[in-house]
C-alpha cells in the first residue's frame, strides 16, 4: 500500500471521528499554551539582548502581570491553571497518545463497533509508564529542546564563540537527532499495539524503518509539512497580542499598557482556540497516518521474514556418507 492511501484513509478517519477530535483538543490547546510561551520566552529574551525592546522588559511585563492578578485575587487560579498546564504536557502526554493509538486503531479495525473512549482510556493507562520513559528518554532529540537550547546558547554567546565553536556542535548534533527521531518513529506503536518493552520497540522500529526507509521519510516529510502550517498559525497567535503590547509599551502611558494588555490577551485567547482545533486535528490525523503505516509495513515485514517452522532439519547423516 502506497503513502497516499494510508494519508487517505488517515484523513477519512480524521473527518468521521469528531470525538477524537475533540478529546486531545484540551491537551492541543495546551501544547499550544505551552509552545507559545516558549518561544514567547526566548524571543523577548533575545530581542532585550540584541537591544530591540529595552533591557528588563520580559520581567517587568511579568511582574506588572502578577500585579494585575494579584490585585483582582486571580493569583491562585493563575497558580492552579500553571499546574494544570504543567500536568498535561509533561505527564498525561503519553496517557492520552496510548488512548488515540487504541482508539484509531479500533476505528480502523472495526469501524462499526463502538467506541468507548473511557475504556479506550483504562487501557491506555497500562502503557503508560513505558510511554513516559520513552519520551523522558528521547526528549534531548526533540525539535523544540534543540530550538530552545540554540536560542539559550546564542543569547549567552552570540558572536565569535558562537559561529566557530557551539554552531558547529550543534549543527552534528541536529544531524544525530534527526537520525534518531527517523529509526524511533515506531516505537509508541510497538509499544502500545505489541506489548514491547522500550528497548525492544526501540530495536524493532529500526529495522522496520530501515527495511521502509523511502516509505518513514516520505510519511515524516507530509507531516512536516502539516506541521509547518500549524508553526505558521502558533506564530500569528504570539505575535498579534506581543506586537500590541510592545507597540503600547513605546507608545501609550502606563494605563493604556494595562488596556492594551488586556486586548492583546483577549484576542490571544481567540487565536489559541482555533489553533488549539486544528492541532487537534492535525493530531488525530498524524496518528491515523503512522497507525496505518505502522500495521501495513509490519504485515510486509512478516512476510519477508523466512517461515523458519516451515525449514527441513537437514539429514546430518546422509552429509557425513557422502
Amino acid at each position: 500500500m502506497r503513502c497516499a492511501e494510508f494519508i487517505r484513509q488517515a484523513w477519512n478517519l480524521t473527518v468521521a471521528s469528531p470525538k477524537l477530535k475533540w478529546f486531545v483538543f484540551i491537551p492541543s490547546f495546551v501544547a499550544v499554551i505551552v509552545f507559545v510561551a516558549e518561544i514567547g520566552w526566548q524571543v523577548g529574551l533575545l530581542s532585550e539582548e540584541l537591544g530591540f525592546i529595552r533591557e528588563h522588559f520580559v520581567w517587568s511585563t511579568i511582574g506588572t502581570s502578577v500585579g494585575f492578578l494579584s490585585k483582582h485575587h486571580l493569583l491562585g487560579w493563575a497558580l492552579f491553571l500553571g499546574i494544570f498546564v504543567l500536568l498535561f504536557e509533561f505527564v498525561l502526554q503519553s496517557w492520552i497518545l496510548a488512548t488515540l493509538i487504541l482508539s484509531v486503531r479500533q476505528k480502523f479495525i472495526e469501524p462499526e463497533k463502538y467506541l468507548s473512549l473511557r475504556q479506550k482510556m483504562i487501557e491506555g493507562s497500562r502503557h503508560f509508564f513505558k510511554l513516559f520513559e520513552f519520551h523522558a528518554i528521547f526528549s534531548p532529540f526533540a525539535f523544540m529542546t534543540i530550538v530552545l537550547f540554540t536560542g539559550t546558547m546564542f543569547r549567552y554567546y552570540h558572536g565569535e564563540i558562537f559561529s566557530s565553536i557551539i554552531l558547529p556542535i550543534l549543527l552534528v548534533y541536529v544531524v544525530l537527532a534527526f537520525l534518531v527521531n527517523i529509526f524511533t518513529s515506531f516505537c509508541p506503536y510497538y509499544m502500545v499495539c505489541e506489548r514491547c518493552g522500550v528497548g525492544e520497540s526501540v530495536r524493532k522500529s529500526i529495522g522496520l524503518v530501515f527495511l521502509n526507509f523511502g516509505t518513514t521519510m516520505t510519511i515524516i516529510l507530509v507531516m512536516f509539512l502539516v506541521n509547518f502550517r500549524i508553526i505558521i498559525n502558533v506564530l500569528v497567535v504570539l505575535g498579534v497580542p506581543l506586537g500590541m503590547i510592545f507597540l503600547a509599551s513605546y507608545f501609550a502611558t502606563s494605563s493604556w499598557l494595562g488596556l492594551a494588555m488586556g486586548v492583546g490577551v483577549l484576542i490571544a485567547l481567540v487565536l489559541l482556540m482555533f489553533t488549539a482545533v486544528l492541532t487537534a486535528v492535525v493530531e488525530v490525523f498524524s496518528t491515523a497516518v503512522w497507525e496505518r503505516a505502522f500495521t501495513h509495513l509490519r504485515v510486509r515485514q512478516k512476510s519477508l521474514a523466512m517461515d523458519e517452522s516451515k525449514i527441513a532439519e537437514p539429514d546430518f547423516d546422509s552429509l557425513e556418507s557422502s
